[in-house]
C-alpha cells in the first residue's frame, strides 16, 4: 500500500468516485465498493482538510448514482447530495477521529483488531439511522453494492443487508492496514463467496403447492395518462391484457401496479364506485386473488400530524394496497415508509405544531400521507396463500421488509410505479433489491411495476421472467409458496443493533477520556 499512499489526493479522491459510480452503475462490478472504500479509508487518513475531501467524493457519488431523483423531484438530488453525502462523510471522518483518540489507551494500541471497531461502529450506526429517521434513504447502504451479484450474498439470509455491510468494511479496512497481499484480508474476502457459490448451486428444495400468478404491468405514462386517462380506460386496457394472455384460464393471483387506482377512494365505502364493480368484476373472471394499489383516506373527528380539515372533520390519504380474496372481500394495506418529499415531510411531527398545513401541504408531490401501524400479510386459506404486500420504497427497508415473513407470509408482491424516474439506471437497482428481499426473507417475489422492470424472482434472488421497460404485457408464472423462517427473519438487523450500541459505548468511552483530562490539567496546571 505504500504506492497507494503516495499517491496524489486528488488522483485518490477521482479513482475512489470512478469505483463507487461504476460499484452501482454496472450490476455486475459490485465487488468494486471494497477497493473504494480502502481508497476512501486512505483520503480521511492523510493531513489537510479531510471531511471537506471525503464529502467532495460521497457528495459527487450520491450525484452520480441517483441522478435519476430529479426527473421525480428536483430537490431530490439537492437532499441527497447535500443531506446524504454530508452524513456519510461524517461517519467516516468521525470513525478515525475516534480510532485516534483511543489511541491514548494502551490496551487499544496493543490490540490490532480493535482498531477497526469505530469504522464498524459510525458506517453501521449511520445505516441503521437511515433506516428509521426523518430523512431515511437506505439505498446507497454498502450492503446494496451487491444487487446485481446474488451468487455472492445467499448468506444474506442469516445476516441480511447489514452482513454486506460488514463485510465491505472487514475487508477494505484489512487492505488499507496490511496490504493487497494480506493472507488475511483475501480470507475474509473468499470465506463469504465460497459459502454463497455453494448455497447458489444446491438444489433447493421447493414444496409442490404453487399458485398461478398474473403479474401484470399496463404501462401508463406516470407523467400523463396515469392522471388524465379516464380511470375506466386503464382498467378496460389491463381487461384487454388478461383476455390476451389468459384466454378463458384463471389464475390463483393477480398483481396489479402502485396505485393502479389513481382516483382516491374512502376505505369505508369502498367497493361501491362504478369503477370498483368494474374492477372486480375483471379480477373475479380471470383470478380467484388479486392485489393492487390505490390511494385511499378516512376521516377522523379531531386533527393529527397526518390530516387535512375538511369542514367539521378532518381526512388522511393513504398509498394503499388493496387485496381482493376468493370470497370477494377486500383487506387493506397502508403504505408505511414513505418517500421523503415525494409522499412526507421529513420529522412532520415535530413540524406541524409550528407549520400548521404546510407541513402536510409541503410533503412533495402528493403532500404528507398518514402511515400503517404496522406491517399486514394477506391471507386466503382456499389457495393456501399468505402475501407480504411490499409498496414501491419499502423495498429498500430489509429489516422493515422482513417482519413480513416473521407474520408467516410465504409469498412477497412489490407493487411500484417506478416511471417518475424514467429510463435510469434507478428502475433497475430498484428491480435488483427486490432479489435481495428474496435472500433474505427465502421467499419468491413478484413484482409488478407500472412501466417495468416487472418480473418474478426466486429465492435465491434470481430474475426468472422480466418484462423491460416501457411495454405492456402479462407475465404468467407458478410460483411455489415457501414456509419457514431464514435466521435473519428470526433475528432481525441485529448486526446494526449491535453496532448502535458499540457507538454510544464509543462517545462514552471519549467523551469521559476527555472530561478526565480535563479535569486533571484544571487540578494539576503542570500536567
Amino acid at each position: 500500500m505504500s504506492s497507494v499512499k503516495k499517491t496524489p489526493i486528488v488522483i485518490l479522491m477521482a479513482l475512489a468516485l470512478a469505483l463507487l459510480t461504476l460499484a452501482w452503475t454496472f450490476p455486475h462490478l459490485g465487488v468494486l465498493i471494497i477497493p473504494a472504500f480502502v481508497l476512501l479509508l486512505d483520503i480521511s487518513k492523510r493531513s489537510g482538510p479531510r471531511y471537506w475531501r471525503l464529502y467532495a467524493v460521497m457528495a459527487l457519488w450520491n450525484a452520480t448514482t441517483t441522478y435519476w431523483i430529479a426527473n421525480a423531484h428536483p430537490l431530490g438530488v439537492v437532499a441527497t447530495v447535500g443531506i446524504n453525502g454530508a452524513l456519510m462523510a461524517f461517519a467516516l471522518w468521525f470513525s478515525v477521529r475516534a480510532e485516534e483518540m483511543l489511541w491514548r489507551f494502551p490496551s487499544f494500541r496493543a490490540k490490532r483488531w480493535l482498531h477497526v471497531l469505530p469504522l464498524l461502529a459510525c458506517w453501521l450506526s449511520f445505516e441503521q439511522l437511515h433506516e428509521y429517521w426523518g430523512l431515511a434513504f437506505p439505498w446507497l447502504h454498502l450492503g446494496n453494492a451487491f444487487n446485481g451479484m446474488p451468487y455472492l450474498v445467499q448468506w444474506y439470509q442469516f445476516v441480511g443487508n447489514s452482513g454486506g455491510t460488514l463485510w465491505v468494511l472487514l475487508v477494505a479496512y484489512t487492505l488499507h492496514m496490511r496490504g493487497t497481499t494480506s493472507k488475511r484480508a483475501l480470507w475474509l474476502f473468499i470465506t463469504p463467496v465460497v459459502w454463497s457459490l455453494v448455497l447458489w448451486y444446491v438444489p433447493a428444495n421447493e414444496p409442490s403447492n404453487q399458485l398461478r400468478v398474473a403479474v401484470v404491468q399496463p404501462n401508463i405514462d406516470a407523467y400523463t395518462e396515469k392522471w388524465d386517462l379516464a380511470e375506466s380506460e386503464q382498467i378496460q386496457k389491463v381487461d384487454r391484457l388478461l383476455q390476451t394472455h389468459l384466454a378463458q384460464k384463471q389464475v390463483d393471483l393477480i398483481v396489479l401496479p402502485e396505485t393502479f387506482l389513481p382516483d382516491a377512494r374512502e376505505e369505508s365505502s369502498y367497493g361501491n364506485r362504478p369503477n370498483d364493480k368494474l374492477l372486480h368484476e375483471m379480477l373475479d373472471r380471470y383470478g380467484k386473488t388479486a392485489i393492487f394499489g390505490a390511494t385511499t383516506y378516512d376521516f377522523q373527528q379531531v386533527p393529527d400530524v397526518f390530516n387535512r380539515p375538511y369542514g367539521d372533520k378532518y381526512y388522511t390519504l393513504y398509498n394503499t394496497a388493496l387485496f381482493r380474496n376468493s370470497a370477494g372481500e377486500t383487506a387493506l394495506y397502508r403504505k408505511g415508509k414513505l418517500v421523503v418529499g415525494g409522499e412526507t415531510m421529513p420529522f412532520v411531527q415535530l413540524l406541524k405544531p409550528y407549520l400548521g398545513d404546510w407541513a402536510i401541504d409541503l410533503g412533495g408531490t402528493s403532500g404528507t400521507l398518514g402511515v400503517s401501524a404496522r406491517r399486514k400479510v394477506f391471507k386466503d386459506v382456499n389457495v393456501g396463500l399468505k402475501l407480504a404486500p411490499i409498496i414501491c420504497w419499502e423495498n429498500e427497508f430489509s429489516d422493515y421488509a422482513t417482519a413480513y415473513a416473521r407474520e408467516g407470509a410465504n409469498l412477497i408482491a412489490v407493487i411500484t410505479n417506478d416511471g417518475w424516474w424514467g429510463n435510469t439506471t434507478g428502475h433497475l437497482q430498484h428491480l435488483r433489491f427486490a432479489g435481495l428481499r428474496a435472500i433474505e426473507q427465502g421467499k419468491y417475489v413478484v413484482r409488478s411495476a407500472n412501466t417495468g422492470v416487472s418480473s418474478v424472482i426466486d429465492a435465491k434472488g434470481r430474475v426468472l421472467r422480466r418484462l423491460d421497460w416501457d411495454t405492456e404485457g402479462v407475465i404468467v408464472a407458478d410460483v411455489p409458496l415457501l414456509e419457514g423462517k431464514t435466521l435473519y427473519v428470526r433475528t432481525g438487523n441485529w448486526i446494526g443493533k449491535a453496532a448502535v450500541g458499540l457507538f454510544t459505548l464509543l462517545v462514552l468511552i471519549i467523551l469521559f477520556s476527555r472530561f478526565f483530562r480535563l479535569k486533571t490539567t484544571l487540578s494539576n496546571p503542570r500536567v
